[in-house]
């Protein structure tokens, strides 16, 4: 069995695999429903994904300093929200430069005219650029849980493009695997009303238990010199 069909297989196995899943998958749906708020909406449903973010970051550490097993029991959710949170900045740093690129170029695409043209060389940057923080993200966080959870360990460029080499084919695969997962359930979100939007919370957290269970072996793999 590969290590990607073993990761896929990850979320569903151990004791209460199910009720578990559930609960993150709630949690996302949760703060869905809280995104309809007017005005403050989205602020609660940003909150409240950070706990099952946090959750995921929590598989993946525990994979990372090579204390393997099942889904972990749910809670400590003050801990969980707040390494949720740790995670959501040092994603943040990443995302930033992408985010603010393709923004500038949906608002030049939306003026119209030459602008429109240079609307459209913004947005592809901002995409190539993002597709690209999307790659280097998994190993940034591998050194923010190793090194005490440091912020700047997260950003340590030459130390990331090194230990990404020594497992490029394996890193490169979940990250090939992650990206096709992702624009799957993009897409049904997108076009399936209402069932869509249940079916990419409880997508998105498998995902993340997914990806995390594969990044965190791999990652620990390179740390490790192997």
């Amino acid at each position: 069995m590969s290590d990607l069909e073993k990761a896929l297989r990850y979320p569903l196995g151990g004791e209460g695999w199910g009720t578990k899943l559930a609960i993150g998958g709630v949690l996302y749906i949760l703060g869905s429903l809280l995104g309809f708020i007017p005005w403050v909406g989205w602020i609660f449903s940003i909150l409240l994904a950070f706990i099952p973010l946090g959750y995921a970051y929590l598989v993946f550490r525990n994979y990372l300093h090579g204390s393997e097993g099942p889904l972990p029991a749910w809670g400590g959710w003050g801990e969980l929200f707040t390494r949720g949170l740790s995670v959501f900045f040092v994603s943040l740093g990443y995302w930033i430069i992408p985010a603010i690129l393709y923004w500038l170029g949906k608002i030049l695409w939306e003026s119209g005219g030459v602008a429109a043209f240079l609307g459209v060389l913004f947005l592809i940057l901002g995409i190539g650029v993002g597709l690209v923080a999307f790659f280097f993200l998994p190993m940034a966080l591998a050194f923010y849980g190793r090194e005490e959870e440091s912020f700047g360990a997260a950003f340590r460029w030459s130390g990331i493009v090194e230990k990404i080499w020594l497992v490029q084919r394996d890193y490169f695969i979940g990250w090939v695997a992650s990206l096709i997962f992702s624009l799957a359930l993009l897409l049904i979100r997108v076009y399936f009303l209402y069932v869509g939007w249940v079916l990419y919370a409880l997508g998105i957290f498998y995902l993340s238990l997914a990806a995390a269970y594969f990044f965190g072996r791999v990652c620990r793999v390179s740390m490790e010199g192997r």
